[in-house]
């Protein structure tokens, strides 16, 4: 299972370039029976990004059509999370949204992450899948 960073849902949306061509590639394998997983602040950061682009008409429908992916779960942060974002800060040097993922990608069992954000290199024990 591999879990989905924001700019995942970005490219596959609304870039043209191999990045775009590269994420629509892995959500296709999703919809196929590849397991994934995001978090509902990933959606989160989808949506700020959509709205600050000028794109809000496309608010709706972009999220919803996320929730429609098959094979995909949108995975909630629990009370704990901020304190394992703490941790994960201190030991790797992260901003706090990427130690959210972190700590919601460990706390379901998830070691690789689909994302074009190289800070997640500096995580041990977690493998990033480029973009």
């Amino acid at each position: 299972m591999m879990y989905l960073d924001a700019n995942f849902f970005i490219f596959c949306n609304f870039d043209s370039t191999q990045r775009g061509e590269n994420a629509r590639r892995i959500q296709q394998k999703i919809a196929l029976g590849n397991k994934a997983a995001t978090s509902a602040i990933t959606l989160d950061e989808v949506m700020w990004v959509i709205i600050k682009t000028g794109k809000r008409e496309v608010l709706r429908e972009t999220i919803e059509d996320i929730y429609a992916i098959p094979n995909l779960a949108v995975q909630e942060a629990t009370a704990s999370t901020p304190l394992d974002a703490i941790g994960l800060i201190e030991q790797f040097d992260l901003k706090p949204r990427d130690a959210f993922h972190v700590a919601i990608m460990r706390s379901i069992g998830i070691s690789e992450i689909v994302s074009d954000d190289s800070d997640f290199d500096r995580v041990k024990g977690l493998k990033r899948i480029r973009l």
